[in-house]
């Protein structure tokens, strides 16, 4: 691939996320609007929903109409961070450092290590008020943290140790049947493998940083109950929930990236056949010869920038071949094709058949494609240096 022309698109990108402070709209913030807000409906599950999935699914950005204040979220900071330090940008790695750390919920209410999305949110299975943090942004926030390191003025170990106590005293929940895991937010006991997974691994960096046995036997706990969920075919459903059981490739991109860093972190050789089966698995389903990625492992759904993304990490993290590079090329390539937008310097959210959805959303796009053009930046010897 043409390393120059993917220089291109990535300061395009990038030079976006930084004007904006890394701060836009997301797919998921329709709670945020002041105009739903002044209604009697804001108290309805149904409602908050509904009004949830109608942003969520529209082509056309309602949040301007709706008064949707754009926000900033640590999932954004985290995935930035980390780029401008493989990147060498010393002093943008350091601001979004200092503004990740900024954005912890509550310490006084969670401790030094928790993170949460700048907006309230309606799920199927649970209600998050704003302000409350999650598994996924904690996980993603404390890994930049550590990779990060020379550029966190606050005590790393006390937010390490801050995040595992969170997700062992928090998160972690008890199935009679089926062993314990780690739940995504707080009074939820919804089971979902990516949150559970991502929660084991915060466990695992609080272990590598001195923290309690209790913390590695959760951590193993979880990490079991995963793998023992891991089907015949090699996938995973996204979760346990009759309305979870269906398989995405970005989520299963983000449990084999998981277990691996959990292997990595916990000395766990025995992870080896469950990751190569569910790589394999991740494969065959999620990757056409073209460098496409289908949403669903049935081949349907819309393409999603977050699936090219994850398939790229996935593969430079887990290097299954020695062909990796060039497959993982082949898919940037095809990203690039279906969903950058010259006009916007930005890379659509979705396609679906020749209906495009132009939505700039930092959190689930942007940052994904700027982090991704990284790594295949990085491979090409010119860029920054290799963090693994």
């Amino acid at each position: 691939m043409n390393r120059i022309f993917l220089e291109d698109i990535f300061e395009q990108v990038e030079a976006r996320l930084d004007a904006s402070g890394f701060s836009g709209w997301d797919p998921y913030d329709a709670l945020n609007s002041k105009l739903f807000a002044s209604t009697p409906l804001i108290k309805s599950r149904l409602a908050r929903l509904a009004w949830s999935q109608l942003f969520k699914r529209s082509p056309l950005n309602l949040r301007t109409l709706a008064r949707v204040t754009p926000t900033a979220n640590p999932v954004s900071m985290a995935l930035g961070a980390r780029t401008y330090l493989r990147a060498g940008e010393s002093d943008k790695c350091r601001n979004l450092v200092r503004h990740l750390l900024l954005a912890r919920c509550s310490p006084t209410v969670w401790g030094q290590g928790a993170w949460g999305y700048p907006f309230a949110w309606q799920a199927k299975a649970f209600y998050v008020p704003l302000g409350t943090p999650n598994v996924i942004a904690t996980a993603y926030a404390v890994r930049a943290l550590v990779e990060c390191a020379s550029m966190v003025d606050d005590d790393l170990n006390a937010i390490v140790d801050g995040a595992a106590a969170f997700v062992a005293s928090t998160l972690a929940r008890q199935s009679a049947v089926r062993g314990r895991y780690i739940g995504y937010v707080p009074g939820a006991d919804t089971m979902v493998h990516n949150a559970n997974l991502w929660g084991a691994f915060v466990l695992a960096l609080g272990c590598w940083s001195g923290g309690p046995l209790a913390w590695r036997d959760l951590a193993d706990a979880a990490i079991d109950r995963s793998v023992l969920s891991q089907r015949e075919d090699g996938g995973w459903y996204y979760g346990e929930a009759l309305h979870h059981r269906f398989t995405d490739g970005f989520h299963t991109g983000y449990v084999l990236e998981a277990l691996d860093l959990c292997r990595s972190l916990l000395g766990r050789t025995d992870l080896n056949t469950p990751i190569n089966r569910g790589l394999e698995y991740y494969l065959e389903k999620f990757l056409l010869s073209d460098g496409t990625t289908p949403y669903y492992s049935n081949g349907r759904g819309p393409l999603d920038a977050n699936n090219f993304a994850q398939m790229v990490i996935t593969l430079d993290r887990l290097r299954p071949t020695s062909g990796w590079a060039d497959i993982a090329d082949t898919v940037l390539c095809s990203a690039i094709r279906n969903l950058w937008l010259p006009s916007k310097r930005a890379f659509a959210y979705q396609r679906k058949g020749r209906v495009m959805s132009h939505i700039i959303y930092p959190r689930w796009t942007q940052v994904w494609m700027m982090h991704t053009l990284g790594l295949r930046l990085l491979a090409s010897r010119g860029f920054g240096h290799d963090q693994r």
